[in-house]
């Protein structure tokens, strides 16, 4: 593995998604594109999107093929990955690995790992690269998406040179070393496209960006925020959105809430939630934002959520400190918006960002509160094509332009993230899969795994008399499980069952059953329930027979 990002060339970029799309149908491994809105649009930053959907500043961002894939799979809005002057001339480290996403989302990474000039060669070459391949595999209209640029994280740093020169470099592009290449392979390899022509191709706008999201590191103040806001408003006239923390809700509130949803064990104290801007300073600092925004005229909002740091305590990253995301920071991130919805009576833009999933992903949009923007979604198995998923979801809705937030559904949406155990902590034991996808079955050599029908579901049973321990299924599960050592198992000889941990059971001589048991994870009732189903059986007589 090399710890240095290195991206494509706009040629090997280009031609590589020309050719599988010709062998295959598929770019990028993107097996399904999605194809436009039937003419449904929206508007935002005078620009227009197809949907109001796509990537959060993240790993989904970072590199142009990223972006590539995410607009095929039906992304049309993209927050391109932070950006911030302390790179030192050197890429910035992050440590590896940098991602957990298992079940709720962790990360140990923070801004772009690249240059900043080489994160502004990505995202021009993302940005050429998607005019032509809408156009030529007929995906969607050309000017159907929109890039959206991420900065951070004081006022002296963004006014150095080095990202002045990002800024203005995606403002418009035309005069960067990076578009004249892209024109350049473009026109030099027109007859490797069927839908694009030279006039086409002069007519791409080079304005990759008219609107950034500010990110601030956790514990700056009110006052240096709005300083920066200021600045992007009104010298380099950009729409601005300020990312916002969750800390705004309060300590006590959050510790309480991820309790109650189960979530105890992630841990942080109070230190970030003291630090950090207060409510009761942002709302008075967000209306002077929004008065100046209006008299230039440009949109302004905020972006909800960043992420929550909290203590890395069993080393599931490197390092002291990680931030969560994914199924927690949804109860989250719609309180916030509906406490900030409330103060500015609906009026407030929100982009958002924050657990947004195919459970509650139309619901979020029918409050008035979009674009959205995920990131953990797509980290699960499935990868880009959630975002397939989820673009088919919002195509369905009804397309409006943005008047305000309607707070009776948003506290709908609170009440139901609070009621529904979407997004509590998954209490599946050890012995249970995600999915029984029986690949485990199918790679034992031994066919020690064996699949039990138990009601209306199925479940993985190892017998640990026909095992060697190989660890093959290991490898190959999809739940990141050891089912030799991990599933309810069958033991036939006392002297395994001793040796083993594995919950399950051991039939004696005499007839009684000896069983291991863990009450604290497994449900009684269905255990037993397994039990039952083994003994009535035809495996357990071949076993003991043998």
């Amino acid at each position: 593995m090399d710890n240095i990002m290195q991206g494509l060339g706009f040629g090997q970029l280009m031609t590589w998604a020309l050719a599988e799309y010709t062998r295959l149908g598929s770019v990028f491994s993107i097996r399904k594109p999605y194809r436009g809105t039937g003419g449904k649009s929206l508007e935002i930053f005078e620009e227009k999107i197809e949907l109001p959907l796509g990537p959060a500043a993240g790993p989904h961002t970072q590199l142009a093929q990223n972006i590539v894939a995410g607009y095929v799979a039906g992304a049309r809005f993209f927050e391109l990955k932070t950006v911030q002057f302390i790179d030192d001339g050197k890429h910035i480290h992050v440590s590896k690995p940098c991602i957990l996403a298992q079940d709720e989302g962790y990360n140990v990474e923070w801004s772009t790992e690249l240059y900043v000039h080489d994160a502004m060669d990505e995202y021009i070459k993302g940005w050429f690269a998607l005019k032509l391949l809408s156009r030529e595999f007929e995906l969607g209209e050309s000017d159907g998406f929109v890039f959206n640029m991420s900065i951070g994280y004081d006022l002296k740093g963004i006014k150095t040179e080095k990202i002045d020169h990002f800024i203005e470099g995606l403002k418009n592009a035309e005069n960067t070393e990076s578009w004249k290449k892209c024109k350049q392979w473009a026109l030099e390899n027109l007859s490797d496209f069927k839908r694009v022509d030279k006039s086409y191709i002069d007519c791409i706008s080079p304005k990759v960006s008219r609107s950034v999201t500010l990110s601030t590191m956790h514990g700056c103040p009110p006052e240096e925020i709005e300083r920066i806001a200021t600045y992007l408003l009104t010298e380099k006239k950009l729409h601005t959105f300020i990312k916002c923390n969750p800390t705004l809700l309060g300590y006590k509130w959050t510790r309480s809430t991820l309790d109650n949803l189960g979530f105890n064990h992630v841990k942080f104290d109070d230190r970030h939630f003291k630090s950090d801007l207060q409510f009761e300073d942002a709302v008075p600092m967000l209306q002077k934002l929004i008065s100046l925004a209006d008299g230039i005229p440009l949109a302004f909002g905020v972006k909800l959520t960043n992420t929550l740091p909290v203590r890395i305590t069993r080393d599931e990253l490197p390092g002291d400190e990680m931030y969560v995301s994914g199924r927690p920071l949804f109860p989250l991130a719609i309180e916030l918006a509906n406490r900030l919805s409330k103060a500015f009576e609906g009026k407030l833009r929100i982009s958002y960002s924050g657990g947004a999933d195919i459970h509650n992903i139309d619901k979020i949009y029918e409050t008035g509160i979009w674009p959205i923007t995920l990131s953990t979604a797509l980290l699960k198995p499935g990868g880009y094509m959630h975002m397939h998923q989820l673009a088919k979801k919002l195509a369905g809705c009804e397309f409006k332009y943005f008047e305000s937030v309607d707070l009776k559904k948003l506290q709908s949406l609170v009440d139901w993230a609070a009621s529904t155990s979407l997004y509590r902590k998954l209490k599946r034991d050890r012995t249970e899969c995600a999915t029984v996808c029986k690949c485990c079955v199918d790679v034992c050599p031994n066919r020690a795994n064996i699949v039990m029908p138990l009601d209306n579901s199925q479940h993985i049973v190892h017998i640990d008399a026909m095992c060697n321990g190989c660890g093959n299924c290991k490898v190959f599960c999809r739940d990141n499980s050891a089912p030799y050592g991990d599933k309810f198992t069958l033991f036939t000889c006392a002297e395994s069952f001793e040796k083993s941990n594995n919950l399950g059971f051991l039939i004696l001589e005499d007839g009684t059953i000896r069983i291991r048991m863990d009450c604290e994870t497994q449900s009684q009732d269905n255990f037993w329930h397994l039990v039952h189903s083994v003994l009535n059986t035809d495996y357990l007589q071949r076993i003991t027979m043998q």
